[in-house]
């Protein structure tokens, strides 16, 4: 019989009937967190207030009080003890199951299922790949490090209690983005737009902090309606995860939608860190970056970027510029560009311009397409400085540099 965290706590005898019924009972447990959370493996032992439970990232502790309930249910280790006991003795067999394992976050399996097969077929080229060799000649040869030293294998070496908050943290996160993924695939991906709003009412219904790396992994490689979800789900929390990938969605995203909306939640939060970060984006030298960065920084009204924001407003680039032909085929040059007058008899006079008729029947040229070194106006950075100082000054940087020194105090 199962016992749940709230039995537990009405009876002090409960965590020891929960030892004596994980001895006689091989299931595995999902373990709903009070945040939200949730953290699922193997039961393999209750002490102290704690629940021990083997997940992916190796044995990981929780206290009781934190849980609010516990449903028996399958695990990737039900799974992978199926596979192993059906897998054959074969080099390719042992590699089926060891990519299986990565990925199904079980690094550690995978690797012995890798070193099986080379120890069955030491030239494998599968399992040589990926333990991290490379063919030279005939050769394998080490290119890069194990994902996992021989050190570090093992429960003994995952039950480090110096590792111990980082692997609940990545547990918990991990368990977060397959919850995440599982509903961007059913129902944020839907073309329905009834499927695509419960997948929103259940993206916004969490307010885990463990949640909002999984969050940002998940929704930000989705369409822009994930994306714009992604900057809706992030504006509760107030940790600096959130505050820094907000931050950067503002940069990169290719959606300007999107861009606007995380401009707007930095614009609520004030956050100090942010400036100095968009004024080191604006002498980047990328241009898309420099646009950017100066568009928040005028939506934050950063007067301290307002000589980062001068030196961007022009700047030289060596671009492709198509050169019309018709600029020199039509154009008439300035020494023929003088009326032409005709007399029809004594009295009646014919003036008219010349111009060229030339092109109906094939004279005409292609136009050409030229590297240039060719000065770039920026106008969000322009826009910036008007927002952030009011002042008319256009794209004259002196200007603009004489009206700042003089504002100095």
């Amino acid at each position: 019989m199962r016992m749940s965290p709230r039995w537990l706590g009405r009876r002090g005898w409960g965590v020891g009937l929960l030892v004596a019924a994980l001895a006689t009972s091989a299931a595995a447990d999902v373990l709903h967190l009070k945040t939200g959370g949730q953290v699922q493996g193997r039961l393999v032992g209750a002490e102290e207030g704690y629940y021990r439970v083997r997940t992916t990232v190796g044995v990981v502790r929780l206290p009781v009080t934190a849980v609010d309930r516990v449903e028996p249910g399958p695990t990737v280790f039900d799974e992978y003890d199926q596979r192993l006991a059906q897998a054959g003795d074969t080099a390719d067999a042992q590699v089926e199951l060891g990519q299986w394992c990565e990925g199904v976050g079980l690094k550690s399996e995978a690797r012995q299922h890798f070193e099986k097969a080379l120890e069955l077929n030491p030239n494998h080229a599968a399992a040589r790949r990926a333990l991290g060799f490379a063919r030279v000649g005939h050769l394998w040869v080490e290119s890069r490090r194990p994902a996992t030293r021989p050190a570090e294998r093992g429960e003994a070496a995952r039950e480090r209690p110096a590792d111990e908050p980082q692997r609940l943290a990545a547990a918990l996160q991990g368990q977060w983005e397959r919850r995440l993924r599982a509903i961007r695939t059913s129902l944020l991906d839907s073309s329905s737009a009834r499927s695509f709003q419960e997948g929103r009412a259940r993206v916004l219904e969490i307010r885990d902090p463990l949640a909002v790396l999984p969050l940002t992994r998940v929704l930000s490689g989705g369409n822009v309606a994930c994306r714009l979800l992604l900057v809706e789900a992030l504006t509760p929390f107030e940790d600096d995860e959130a505050t820094l990938n907000l931050a950067v969605l503002a940069l990169t995203d290719p959606a300007e939608s999107v861009r606007m909306q995380a401009v707007r939640e930095l614009v609520r939060r004030q956050d100090p860190r942010i400036v100095p970060h968009y004024r080191e984006a604006v002498r980047s030298g990328n241009e898309a970056v420099i646009r950017r960065a100066a568009y928040a920084l005028g939506r934050l009204g950063a007067r301290e970027a307002i000589p980062d924001l001068v030196q961007a407003l022009t700047g030289r680039r060596d671009r492709w510029v198509e050169v019309p032909a018709e600029t020199f085929t039509r154009r008439v040059p300035e020494p023929f560009a003088r009326p032409a007058v005709t007399y029809l008899d004594r009295q009646t006079r014919v003036t008219w311009w010349p111009q060229v008729g030339i092109g109906a029947f094939g004279g005409t040229i292609e136009n050409k397409w030229e590297r240039r070194d060719v000065v770039v106006y920026r106008t969000e950075v322009l826009e910036a400085l008007r927002q952030i100082t009011g002042q008319p000054y256009g794209f004259d940087a002196a200007e603009w540099l004489r009206w700042y020194e003089e504002q100095k105090p």
